[in-house]
């Protein structure tokens, strides 16, 4: 007979492992992925690439918009490099200028 007793709580689908002597929890093992196929092993490797996945997912939104950021910034600048190049004759605004 085995010391201690292994118990799935129905609840959050956590594992306790329970000592028969003296009635207490002696570890809780908290699933790692919702859908546990029973194997640690083979939810760690799942939950590792579960993770992975949204970390390159919030990458490539990061790059993207970086990206586009960046395009904004260059057609701005364009645009006021043209703005300015026909404005020939006015002197652009200092902060010490004095109105």
């Amino acid at each position: 007979m085995e010391k201690e007793l292994k118990i799935k709580c129905p609840c959050c689908d956590s594992i306790l492992f329970i000592d028969r002597i003296t009635g207490r929890i002696i570890e809780t093992r908290k699933p790692l992925v919702e859908q546990s196929s029973g194997d640690r092993l083979a939810d760690a490797f799942t939950k590792t690439r579960q993770d992975k996945e949204k970390r390159s997912a919030v990458f490539d939104d990061m790059a993207e918009n970086l990206e586009k950021k960046k395009k904004l910034s260059e057609e701005l600048f364009k645009s006021s490099l043209e703005d300015a190049k026909k404005d020939k004759n006015e002197k652009p605004h200092s902060i010490f200028d004095a109105d």
